[in-house]
């Protein structure tokens, strides 16, 4: 099993919206099959980094509590 950068972030507050960005690319890229990376290639997608803050934070907090 992978050990995933938000498992060893040492501090228990809430991580920067940057993390959590870096937390759902993560998580995403880890559950990703080839036909999701062929959809992504074909079709492309919005990266998180052009996402509002504030749909970062819904998103993570959706994900990870």
């Amino acid at each position: 099993m992978r050990t995933t950068k938000r498992q060893i972030r040492e501090d228990n507050k809430e991580p920067s919206v940057d993390d959590m960005r870096d937390d759902i690319a993560e998580a995403e890229a880890m559950n990703m099959n080839v036909s999701d990376i062929m959809n992504l290639l074909l079709d492309g997608c919005v990266g998180l980094n052009e996402m509002p803050d504030i749909e970062i934070k819904d998103e993570w907090h959706n994900l990870f509590g």
